[in-house]
């Protein structure tokens, strides 16, 4: 265990290299490129396995504008679509201060938002649809806080406003986690209830692994929807996708 956190510290160190060091060499494609092979290499040593269920797995890391929104179940759903689909991300605002992550993900030009804050509400958006114009792709949690993964909470509309804005693509993604031997769904990650960062990254590395199944949905238009008809879609697409998952063999 001590040479397991022996190897996170230089993975985390590495980040720094590759984001302060590195990236402003980079273009832009070959900087999410280098965050999506550090995100592997991060999750292979917490012990953590991603499983894809997807039919464009080889499609390019970018095309054209997309959303992409997820169930929410834990602080390692970010490295885990970022090892498959790297993305600028909608984090909450706490995220900030926590040790280590939070000068890392504000490096990521992450779009952060302050819960309950209209105005900040209004600004996410408006971060959302500047990065969507500028070609990237934008990953958000739209039920606004995490669970425990055993079926999805209600969609928050204001982020698909910012798909219909710039005639984006919505991408609906199911995640669930689940114990690598037993194959049941596993609680270890969830960051649910007065769990702190530092507690559940404890949690997750004393595990003896964890798999992550993630299904991949087929975009959604968002062309005549409203934001308010777009979330319920979402939601929809998301919410059959994990009872798929739950119900497929392991």
């Amino acid at each position: 265990m001590f040479f397991k956190y022996i190897r996170l510290t230089f993975s985390f160190l590495h980040a720094f290299w590759i984001l302060w060091i590195r990236a402003p060499r980079l273009s832009r494609e070959q900087k999410w490129a280098e965050i999506q092979r550090w995100s592997q290499r991060t999750l292979h040593i917490m012990g953590v396995t991603v499983r894809v269920q997807a039919s464009d797995a080889a499609s390019p890391l970018f095309t054209s504008p997309q959303l992409l929104v997820a169930n929410h179940v834990s602080w390692l759903d970010v490295l885990v679509i970022q090892s498959i689909r790297p993305s600028v991300f909608v984090a909450k605002k706490e995220v900030r201060a926590w040790p280590v992550v939070g000068a890392i993900v504000q490096a990521c030009e992450v779009v952060f938002v302050k819960r309950g804050s209209p105005s900040s509400a209004r600004k996410m958006v408006a971060d959302v649809n500047a990065a969507l114009a500028q070609g990237y792709r934008v990953t958000g949690f739209p039920e606004g806080t995490s669970t425990e993964g055993h079926e999805v909470g209600l969609f928050h509309a204001n982020l698909f406003e910012a798909a219909i804005e710039q005639g984006a693509h919505v991408h609906p993604l199911a995640l669930r986690y689940i114990h690598a031997t037993t194959g049941e769904h596993c609680l270890v990650a969830a960051f649910v209830g007065d769990i702190g960062f530092v507690e559940s990254l404890h949690r997750v590395m004393r595990a003896p692994s964890i798999t992550v199944t993630v299904n991949m949905g087929e975009p959604l238009s968002s062309q005549g929807h409203s934001r308010r008809t777009l979330a319920q879609l979402a939601h929809r697409c998301v919410s059959a996708q994990l009872v798929a998952l739950s119900e497929a063999p392991n």
